[in-house]
């Protein structure tokens, strides 16, 4: 996709340039609005989650036709130039995010405000806001069993843990307070949504990156079904991704301690934000130039063990049990995400071994995760992006526990490897930042970008 329309040394494009790259630019958004259409019918027709399969159905005809008005533009602007083209192919990723996201997200919070959970709720938000409700009386949510409502036929492990972080359960804290009486907005998928929507939106302000760039980052974290599906039915890895992605800025920005705090934010929502930090501690760098690995841990330190260390007191056991050993598979009570991937087919010969099988394999990630901080250790921000984008895919693809929804983490990882500018402009107030060895091309050069040695 392309990466930018702008100014190239100095100089600004010809008209003839920027009308080509605009209609190069409809094209590839022809292309995501017809692959996200495609995705959405297969959702509305085969996904196992009722709540997915409306989505697939409410949000095929904004797709479809974006995808429709997108090919139009293009042709439009092959035969005479484009007027403000970036403005048109914003104005028209705002309407597929109203009709793909807001609009399934509404019925559904409606929907389930008047005839109750079964149909319009996924699990973690039910989890959420049950966790937050025994939180807020006093007792330890992940010591409580959740055998009722939504979960009453669900299997014992899904009502048995809750395997989440701690802070996921500030968003439950409206219903916990005021109850479900109170009305939809006490639903949590709308503090996902407002989050994450409110520190994308920051972060893509703060990015320095070309209007281009930030449109398809936009679109990859909240308007494409990598963003929409999800918020639609649960929300907390979109709003974990939206304050990676702005924990990434501010890195790249030279602010290793607010990255840091930001990136602690996340990491005590969900333990899928933890996978990237060794790759951003290792780009760490100050304003000056100098290595911050230190200070940028010890703020996603001084956020994560204040949240979580009070829980490990109340019970240690069921903690690790919920939050570690039942997302890999490996606790008493078997998990219910049987995706299809890599692992879980190495997997199925070996159903009493699958513990042996699934340490073997997270291994193979660990030693390719290690190769790469220490052989190659990313010399910026977006050669980290790109490598923890590798190795994010690959620890899905062979988890035994298959969760191929997380593939939303290296998609926006990989793409925030390209999209980010090499050199951002200094935060108000602040030095430039001395440019280090950063080659990180990403795409077709992501590789060539991992090899460069830190300084």
């Amino acid at each position: 996709m392309p990466a930018s329309t702008g100014v190239l040394d100095g100089q600004a494009p010809s008209a003839a340039a920027v009308s080509a790259d605009s209609t190069r630019a409809a094209w590839w958004d022809t292309a995501l609005y017809g692959a996200s259409a495609v995705v959405a019918a297969l959702a509305a027709r085969f996904d196992y989650i009722p709540l997915q399969r409306t989505w697939g159905r409410l949000a095929l005809g904004p797709y479809a036709v974006a995808a429709v008005l997108a090919a139009l533009l293009a042709l439009r602007w092959r035969r005479r130039p484009a007027g403000r083209p970036l403005r048109a192919r914003t104005l028209l990723a705002v309407a597929v995010l109203i009709g793909a996201m807001a609009v399934p997200l509404g019925l559904e919070v409606a929907w389930r405000a008047h005839d109750g959970d079964r149909l319009h709720v996924q699990s973690e938000i039910f989890l959420a806001e049950q966790g937050s409700r025994v939180l807020f009386h006093g007792g330890d949510p992940y010591r409580t069993a959740y055998h009722y409502g939504l979960l009453r036929t669900y299997p014992p492990g899904v009502w048995e843990h809750i395997p989440y972080l701690p802070a996921v359960f500030a968003f439950g804290l409206p219903r916990a307070v005021l109850g479900a009486g109170a009305g939809p907005l006490t639903d949590a998928r709308l503090g996902f949504t407002a989050v994450s929507v409110a520190v994308a939106l920051l972060a893509l302000a703060l990015s320095g990156a070309t209007g281009e760039r930030r449109l398809r980052m936009l679109m990859v974290l909240l308007v494409l079904p990598t963003g929409a599906r999800y918020l639609t039915g649960g929300g907390d890895d979109v709003a974990v991704l939206a304050l990676l992605l702005l924990a990434v800025v501010l890195e790249h920005r030279g602010r290793p301690v607010a990255g840091g705090l930001v990136a602690g934010l996340a990491a005590a929502i969900k333990q899928t934000a933890w996978l990237p930090l060794p790759f951003l501690a290792l780009a760490a760098r100050d304003t000056a130039g100098r290595r911050a690995t230190g200070r940028f841990l010890a703020a996603v330190g001084s956020v994560v063990v204040p949240v979580v260390a009070p829980f490990a007191v109340w019970d240690l056991h069921r903690l690790v049990d919920s939050v570690v050993l039942y997302p890999l598979g490996l606790s008493n009570q078997p998990t219910i995400a049987r995706g299809p991937t890599l692992g879980r087919l190495l997997a199925a010969p070996f159903a009493h071994a699958k513990g042996v099988v699934a340490a073997v394999l997270a291994v193979v990630v660990v030693v390719v995760a290690l190769l790469l901080l220490l052989r190659w250790t990313p010399g910026g921000v977006r050669a980290a992006c790109w490598q923890a984008g590798v190795v994010f895919a690959l620890a899905v693809m062979l988890a035994t526990a298959g969760r191929p929804g997380y593939l939303i983490y290296p998609v926006n990882l990989l793409a925030w490897s390209r999209l980010l500018p090499q050199r951002p402009a200094p935060l108000p107030g602040g030095e430039p930042a001395r440019q280090h060895q950063d080659q990180d091309q990403a795409g077709g050069q992501g590789q060539e970008a991992a090899a460069q040695p830190g300084s």
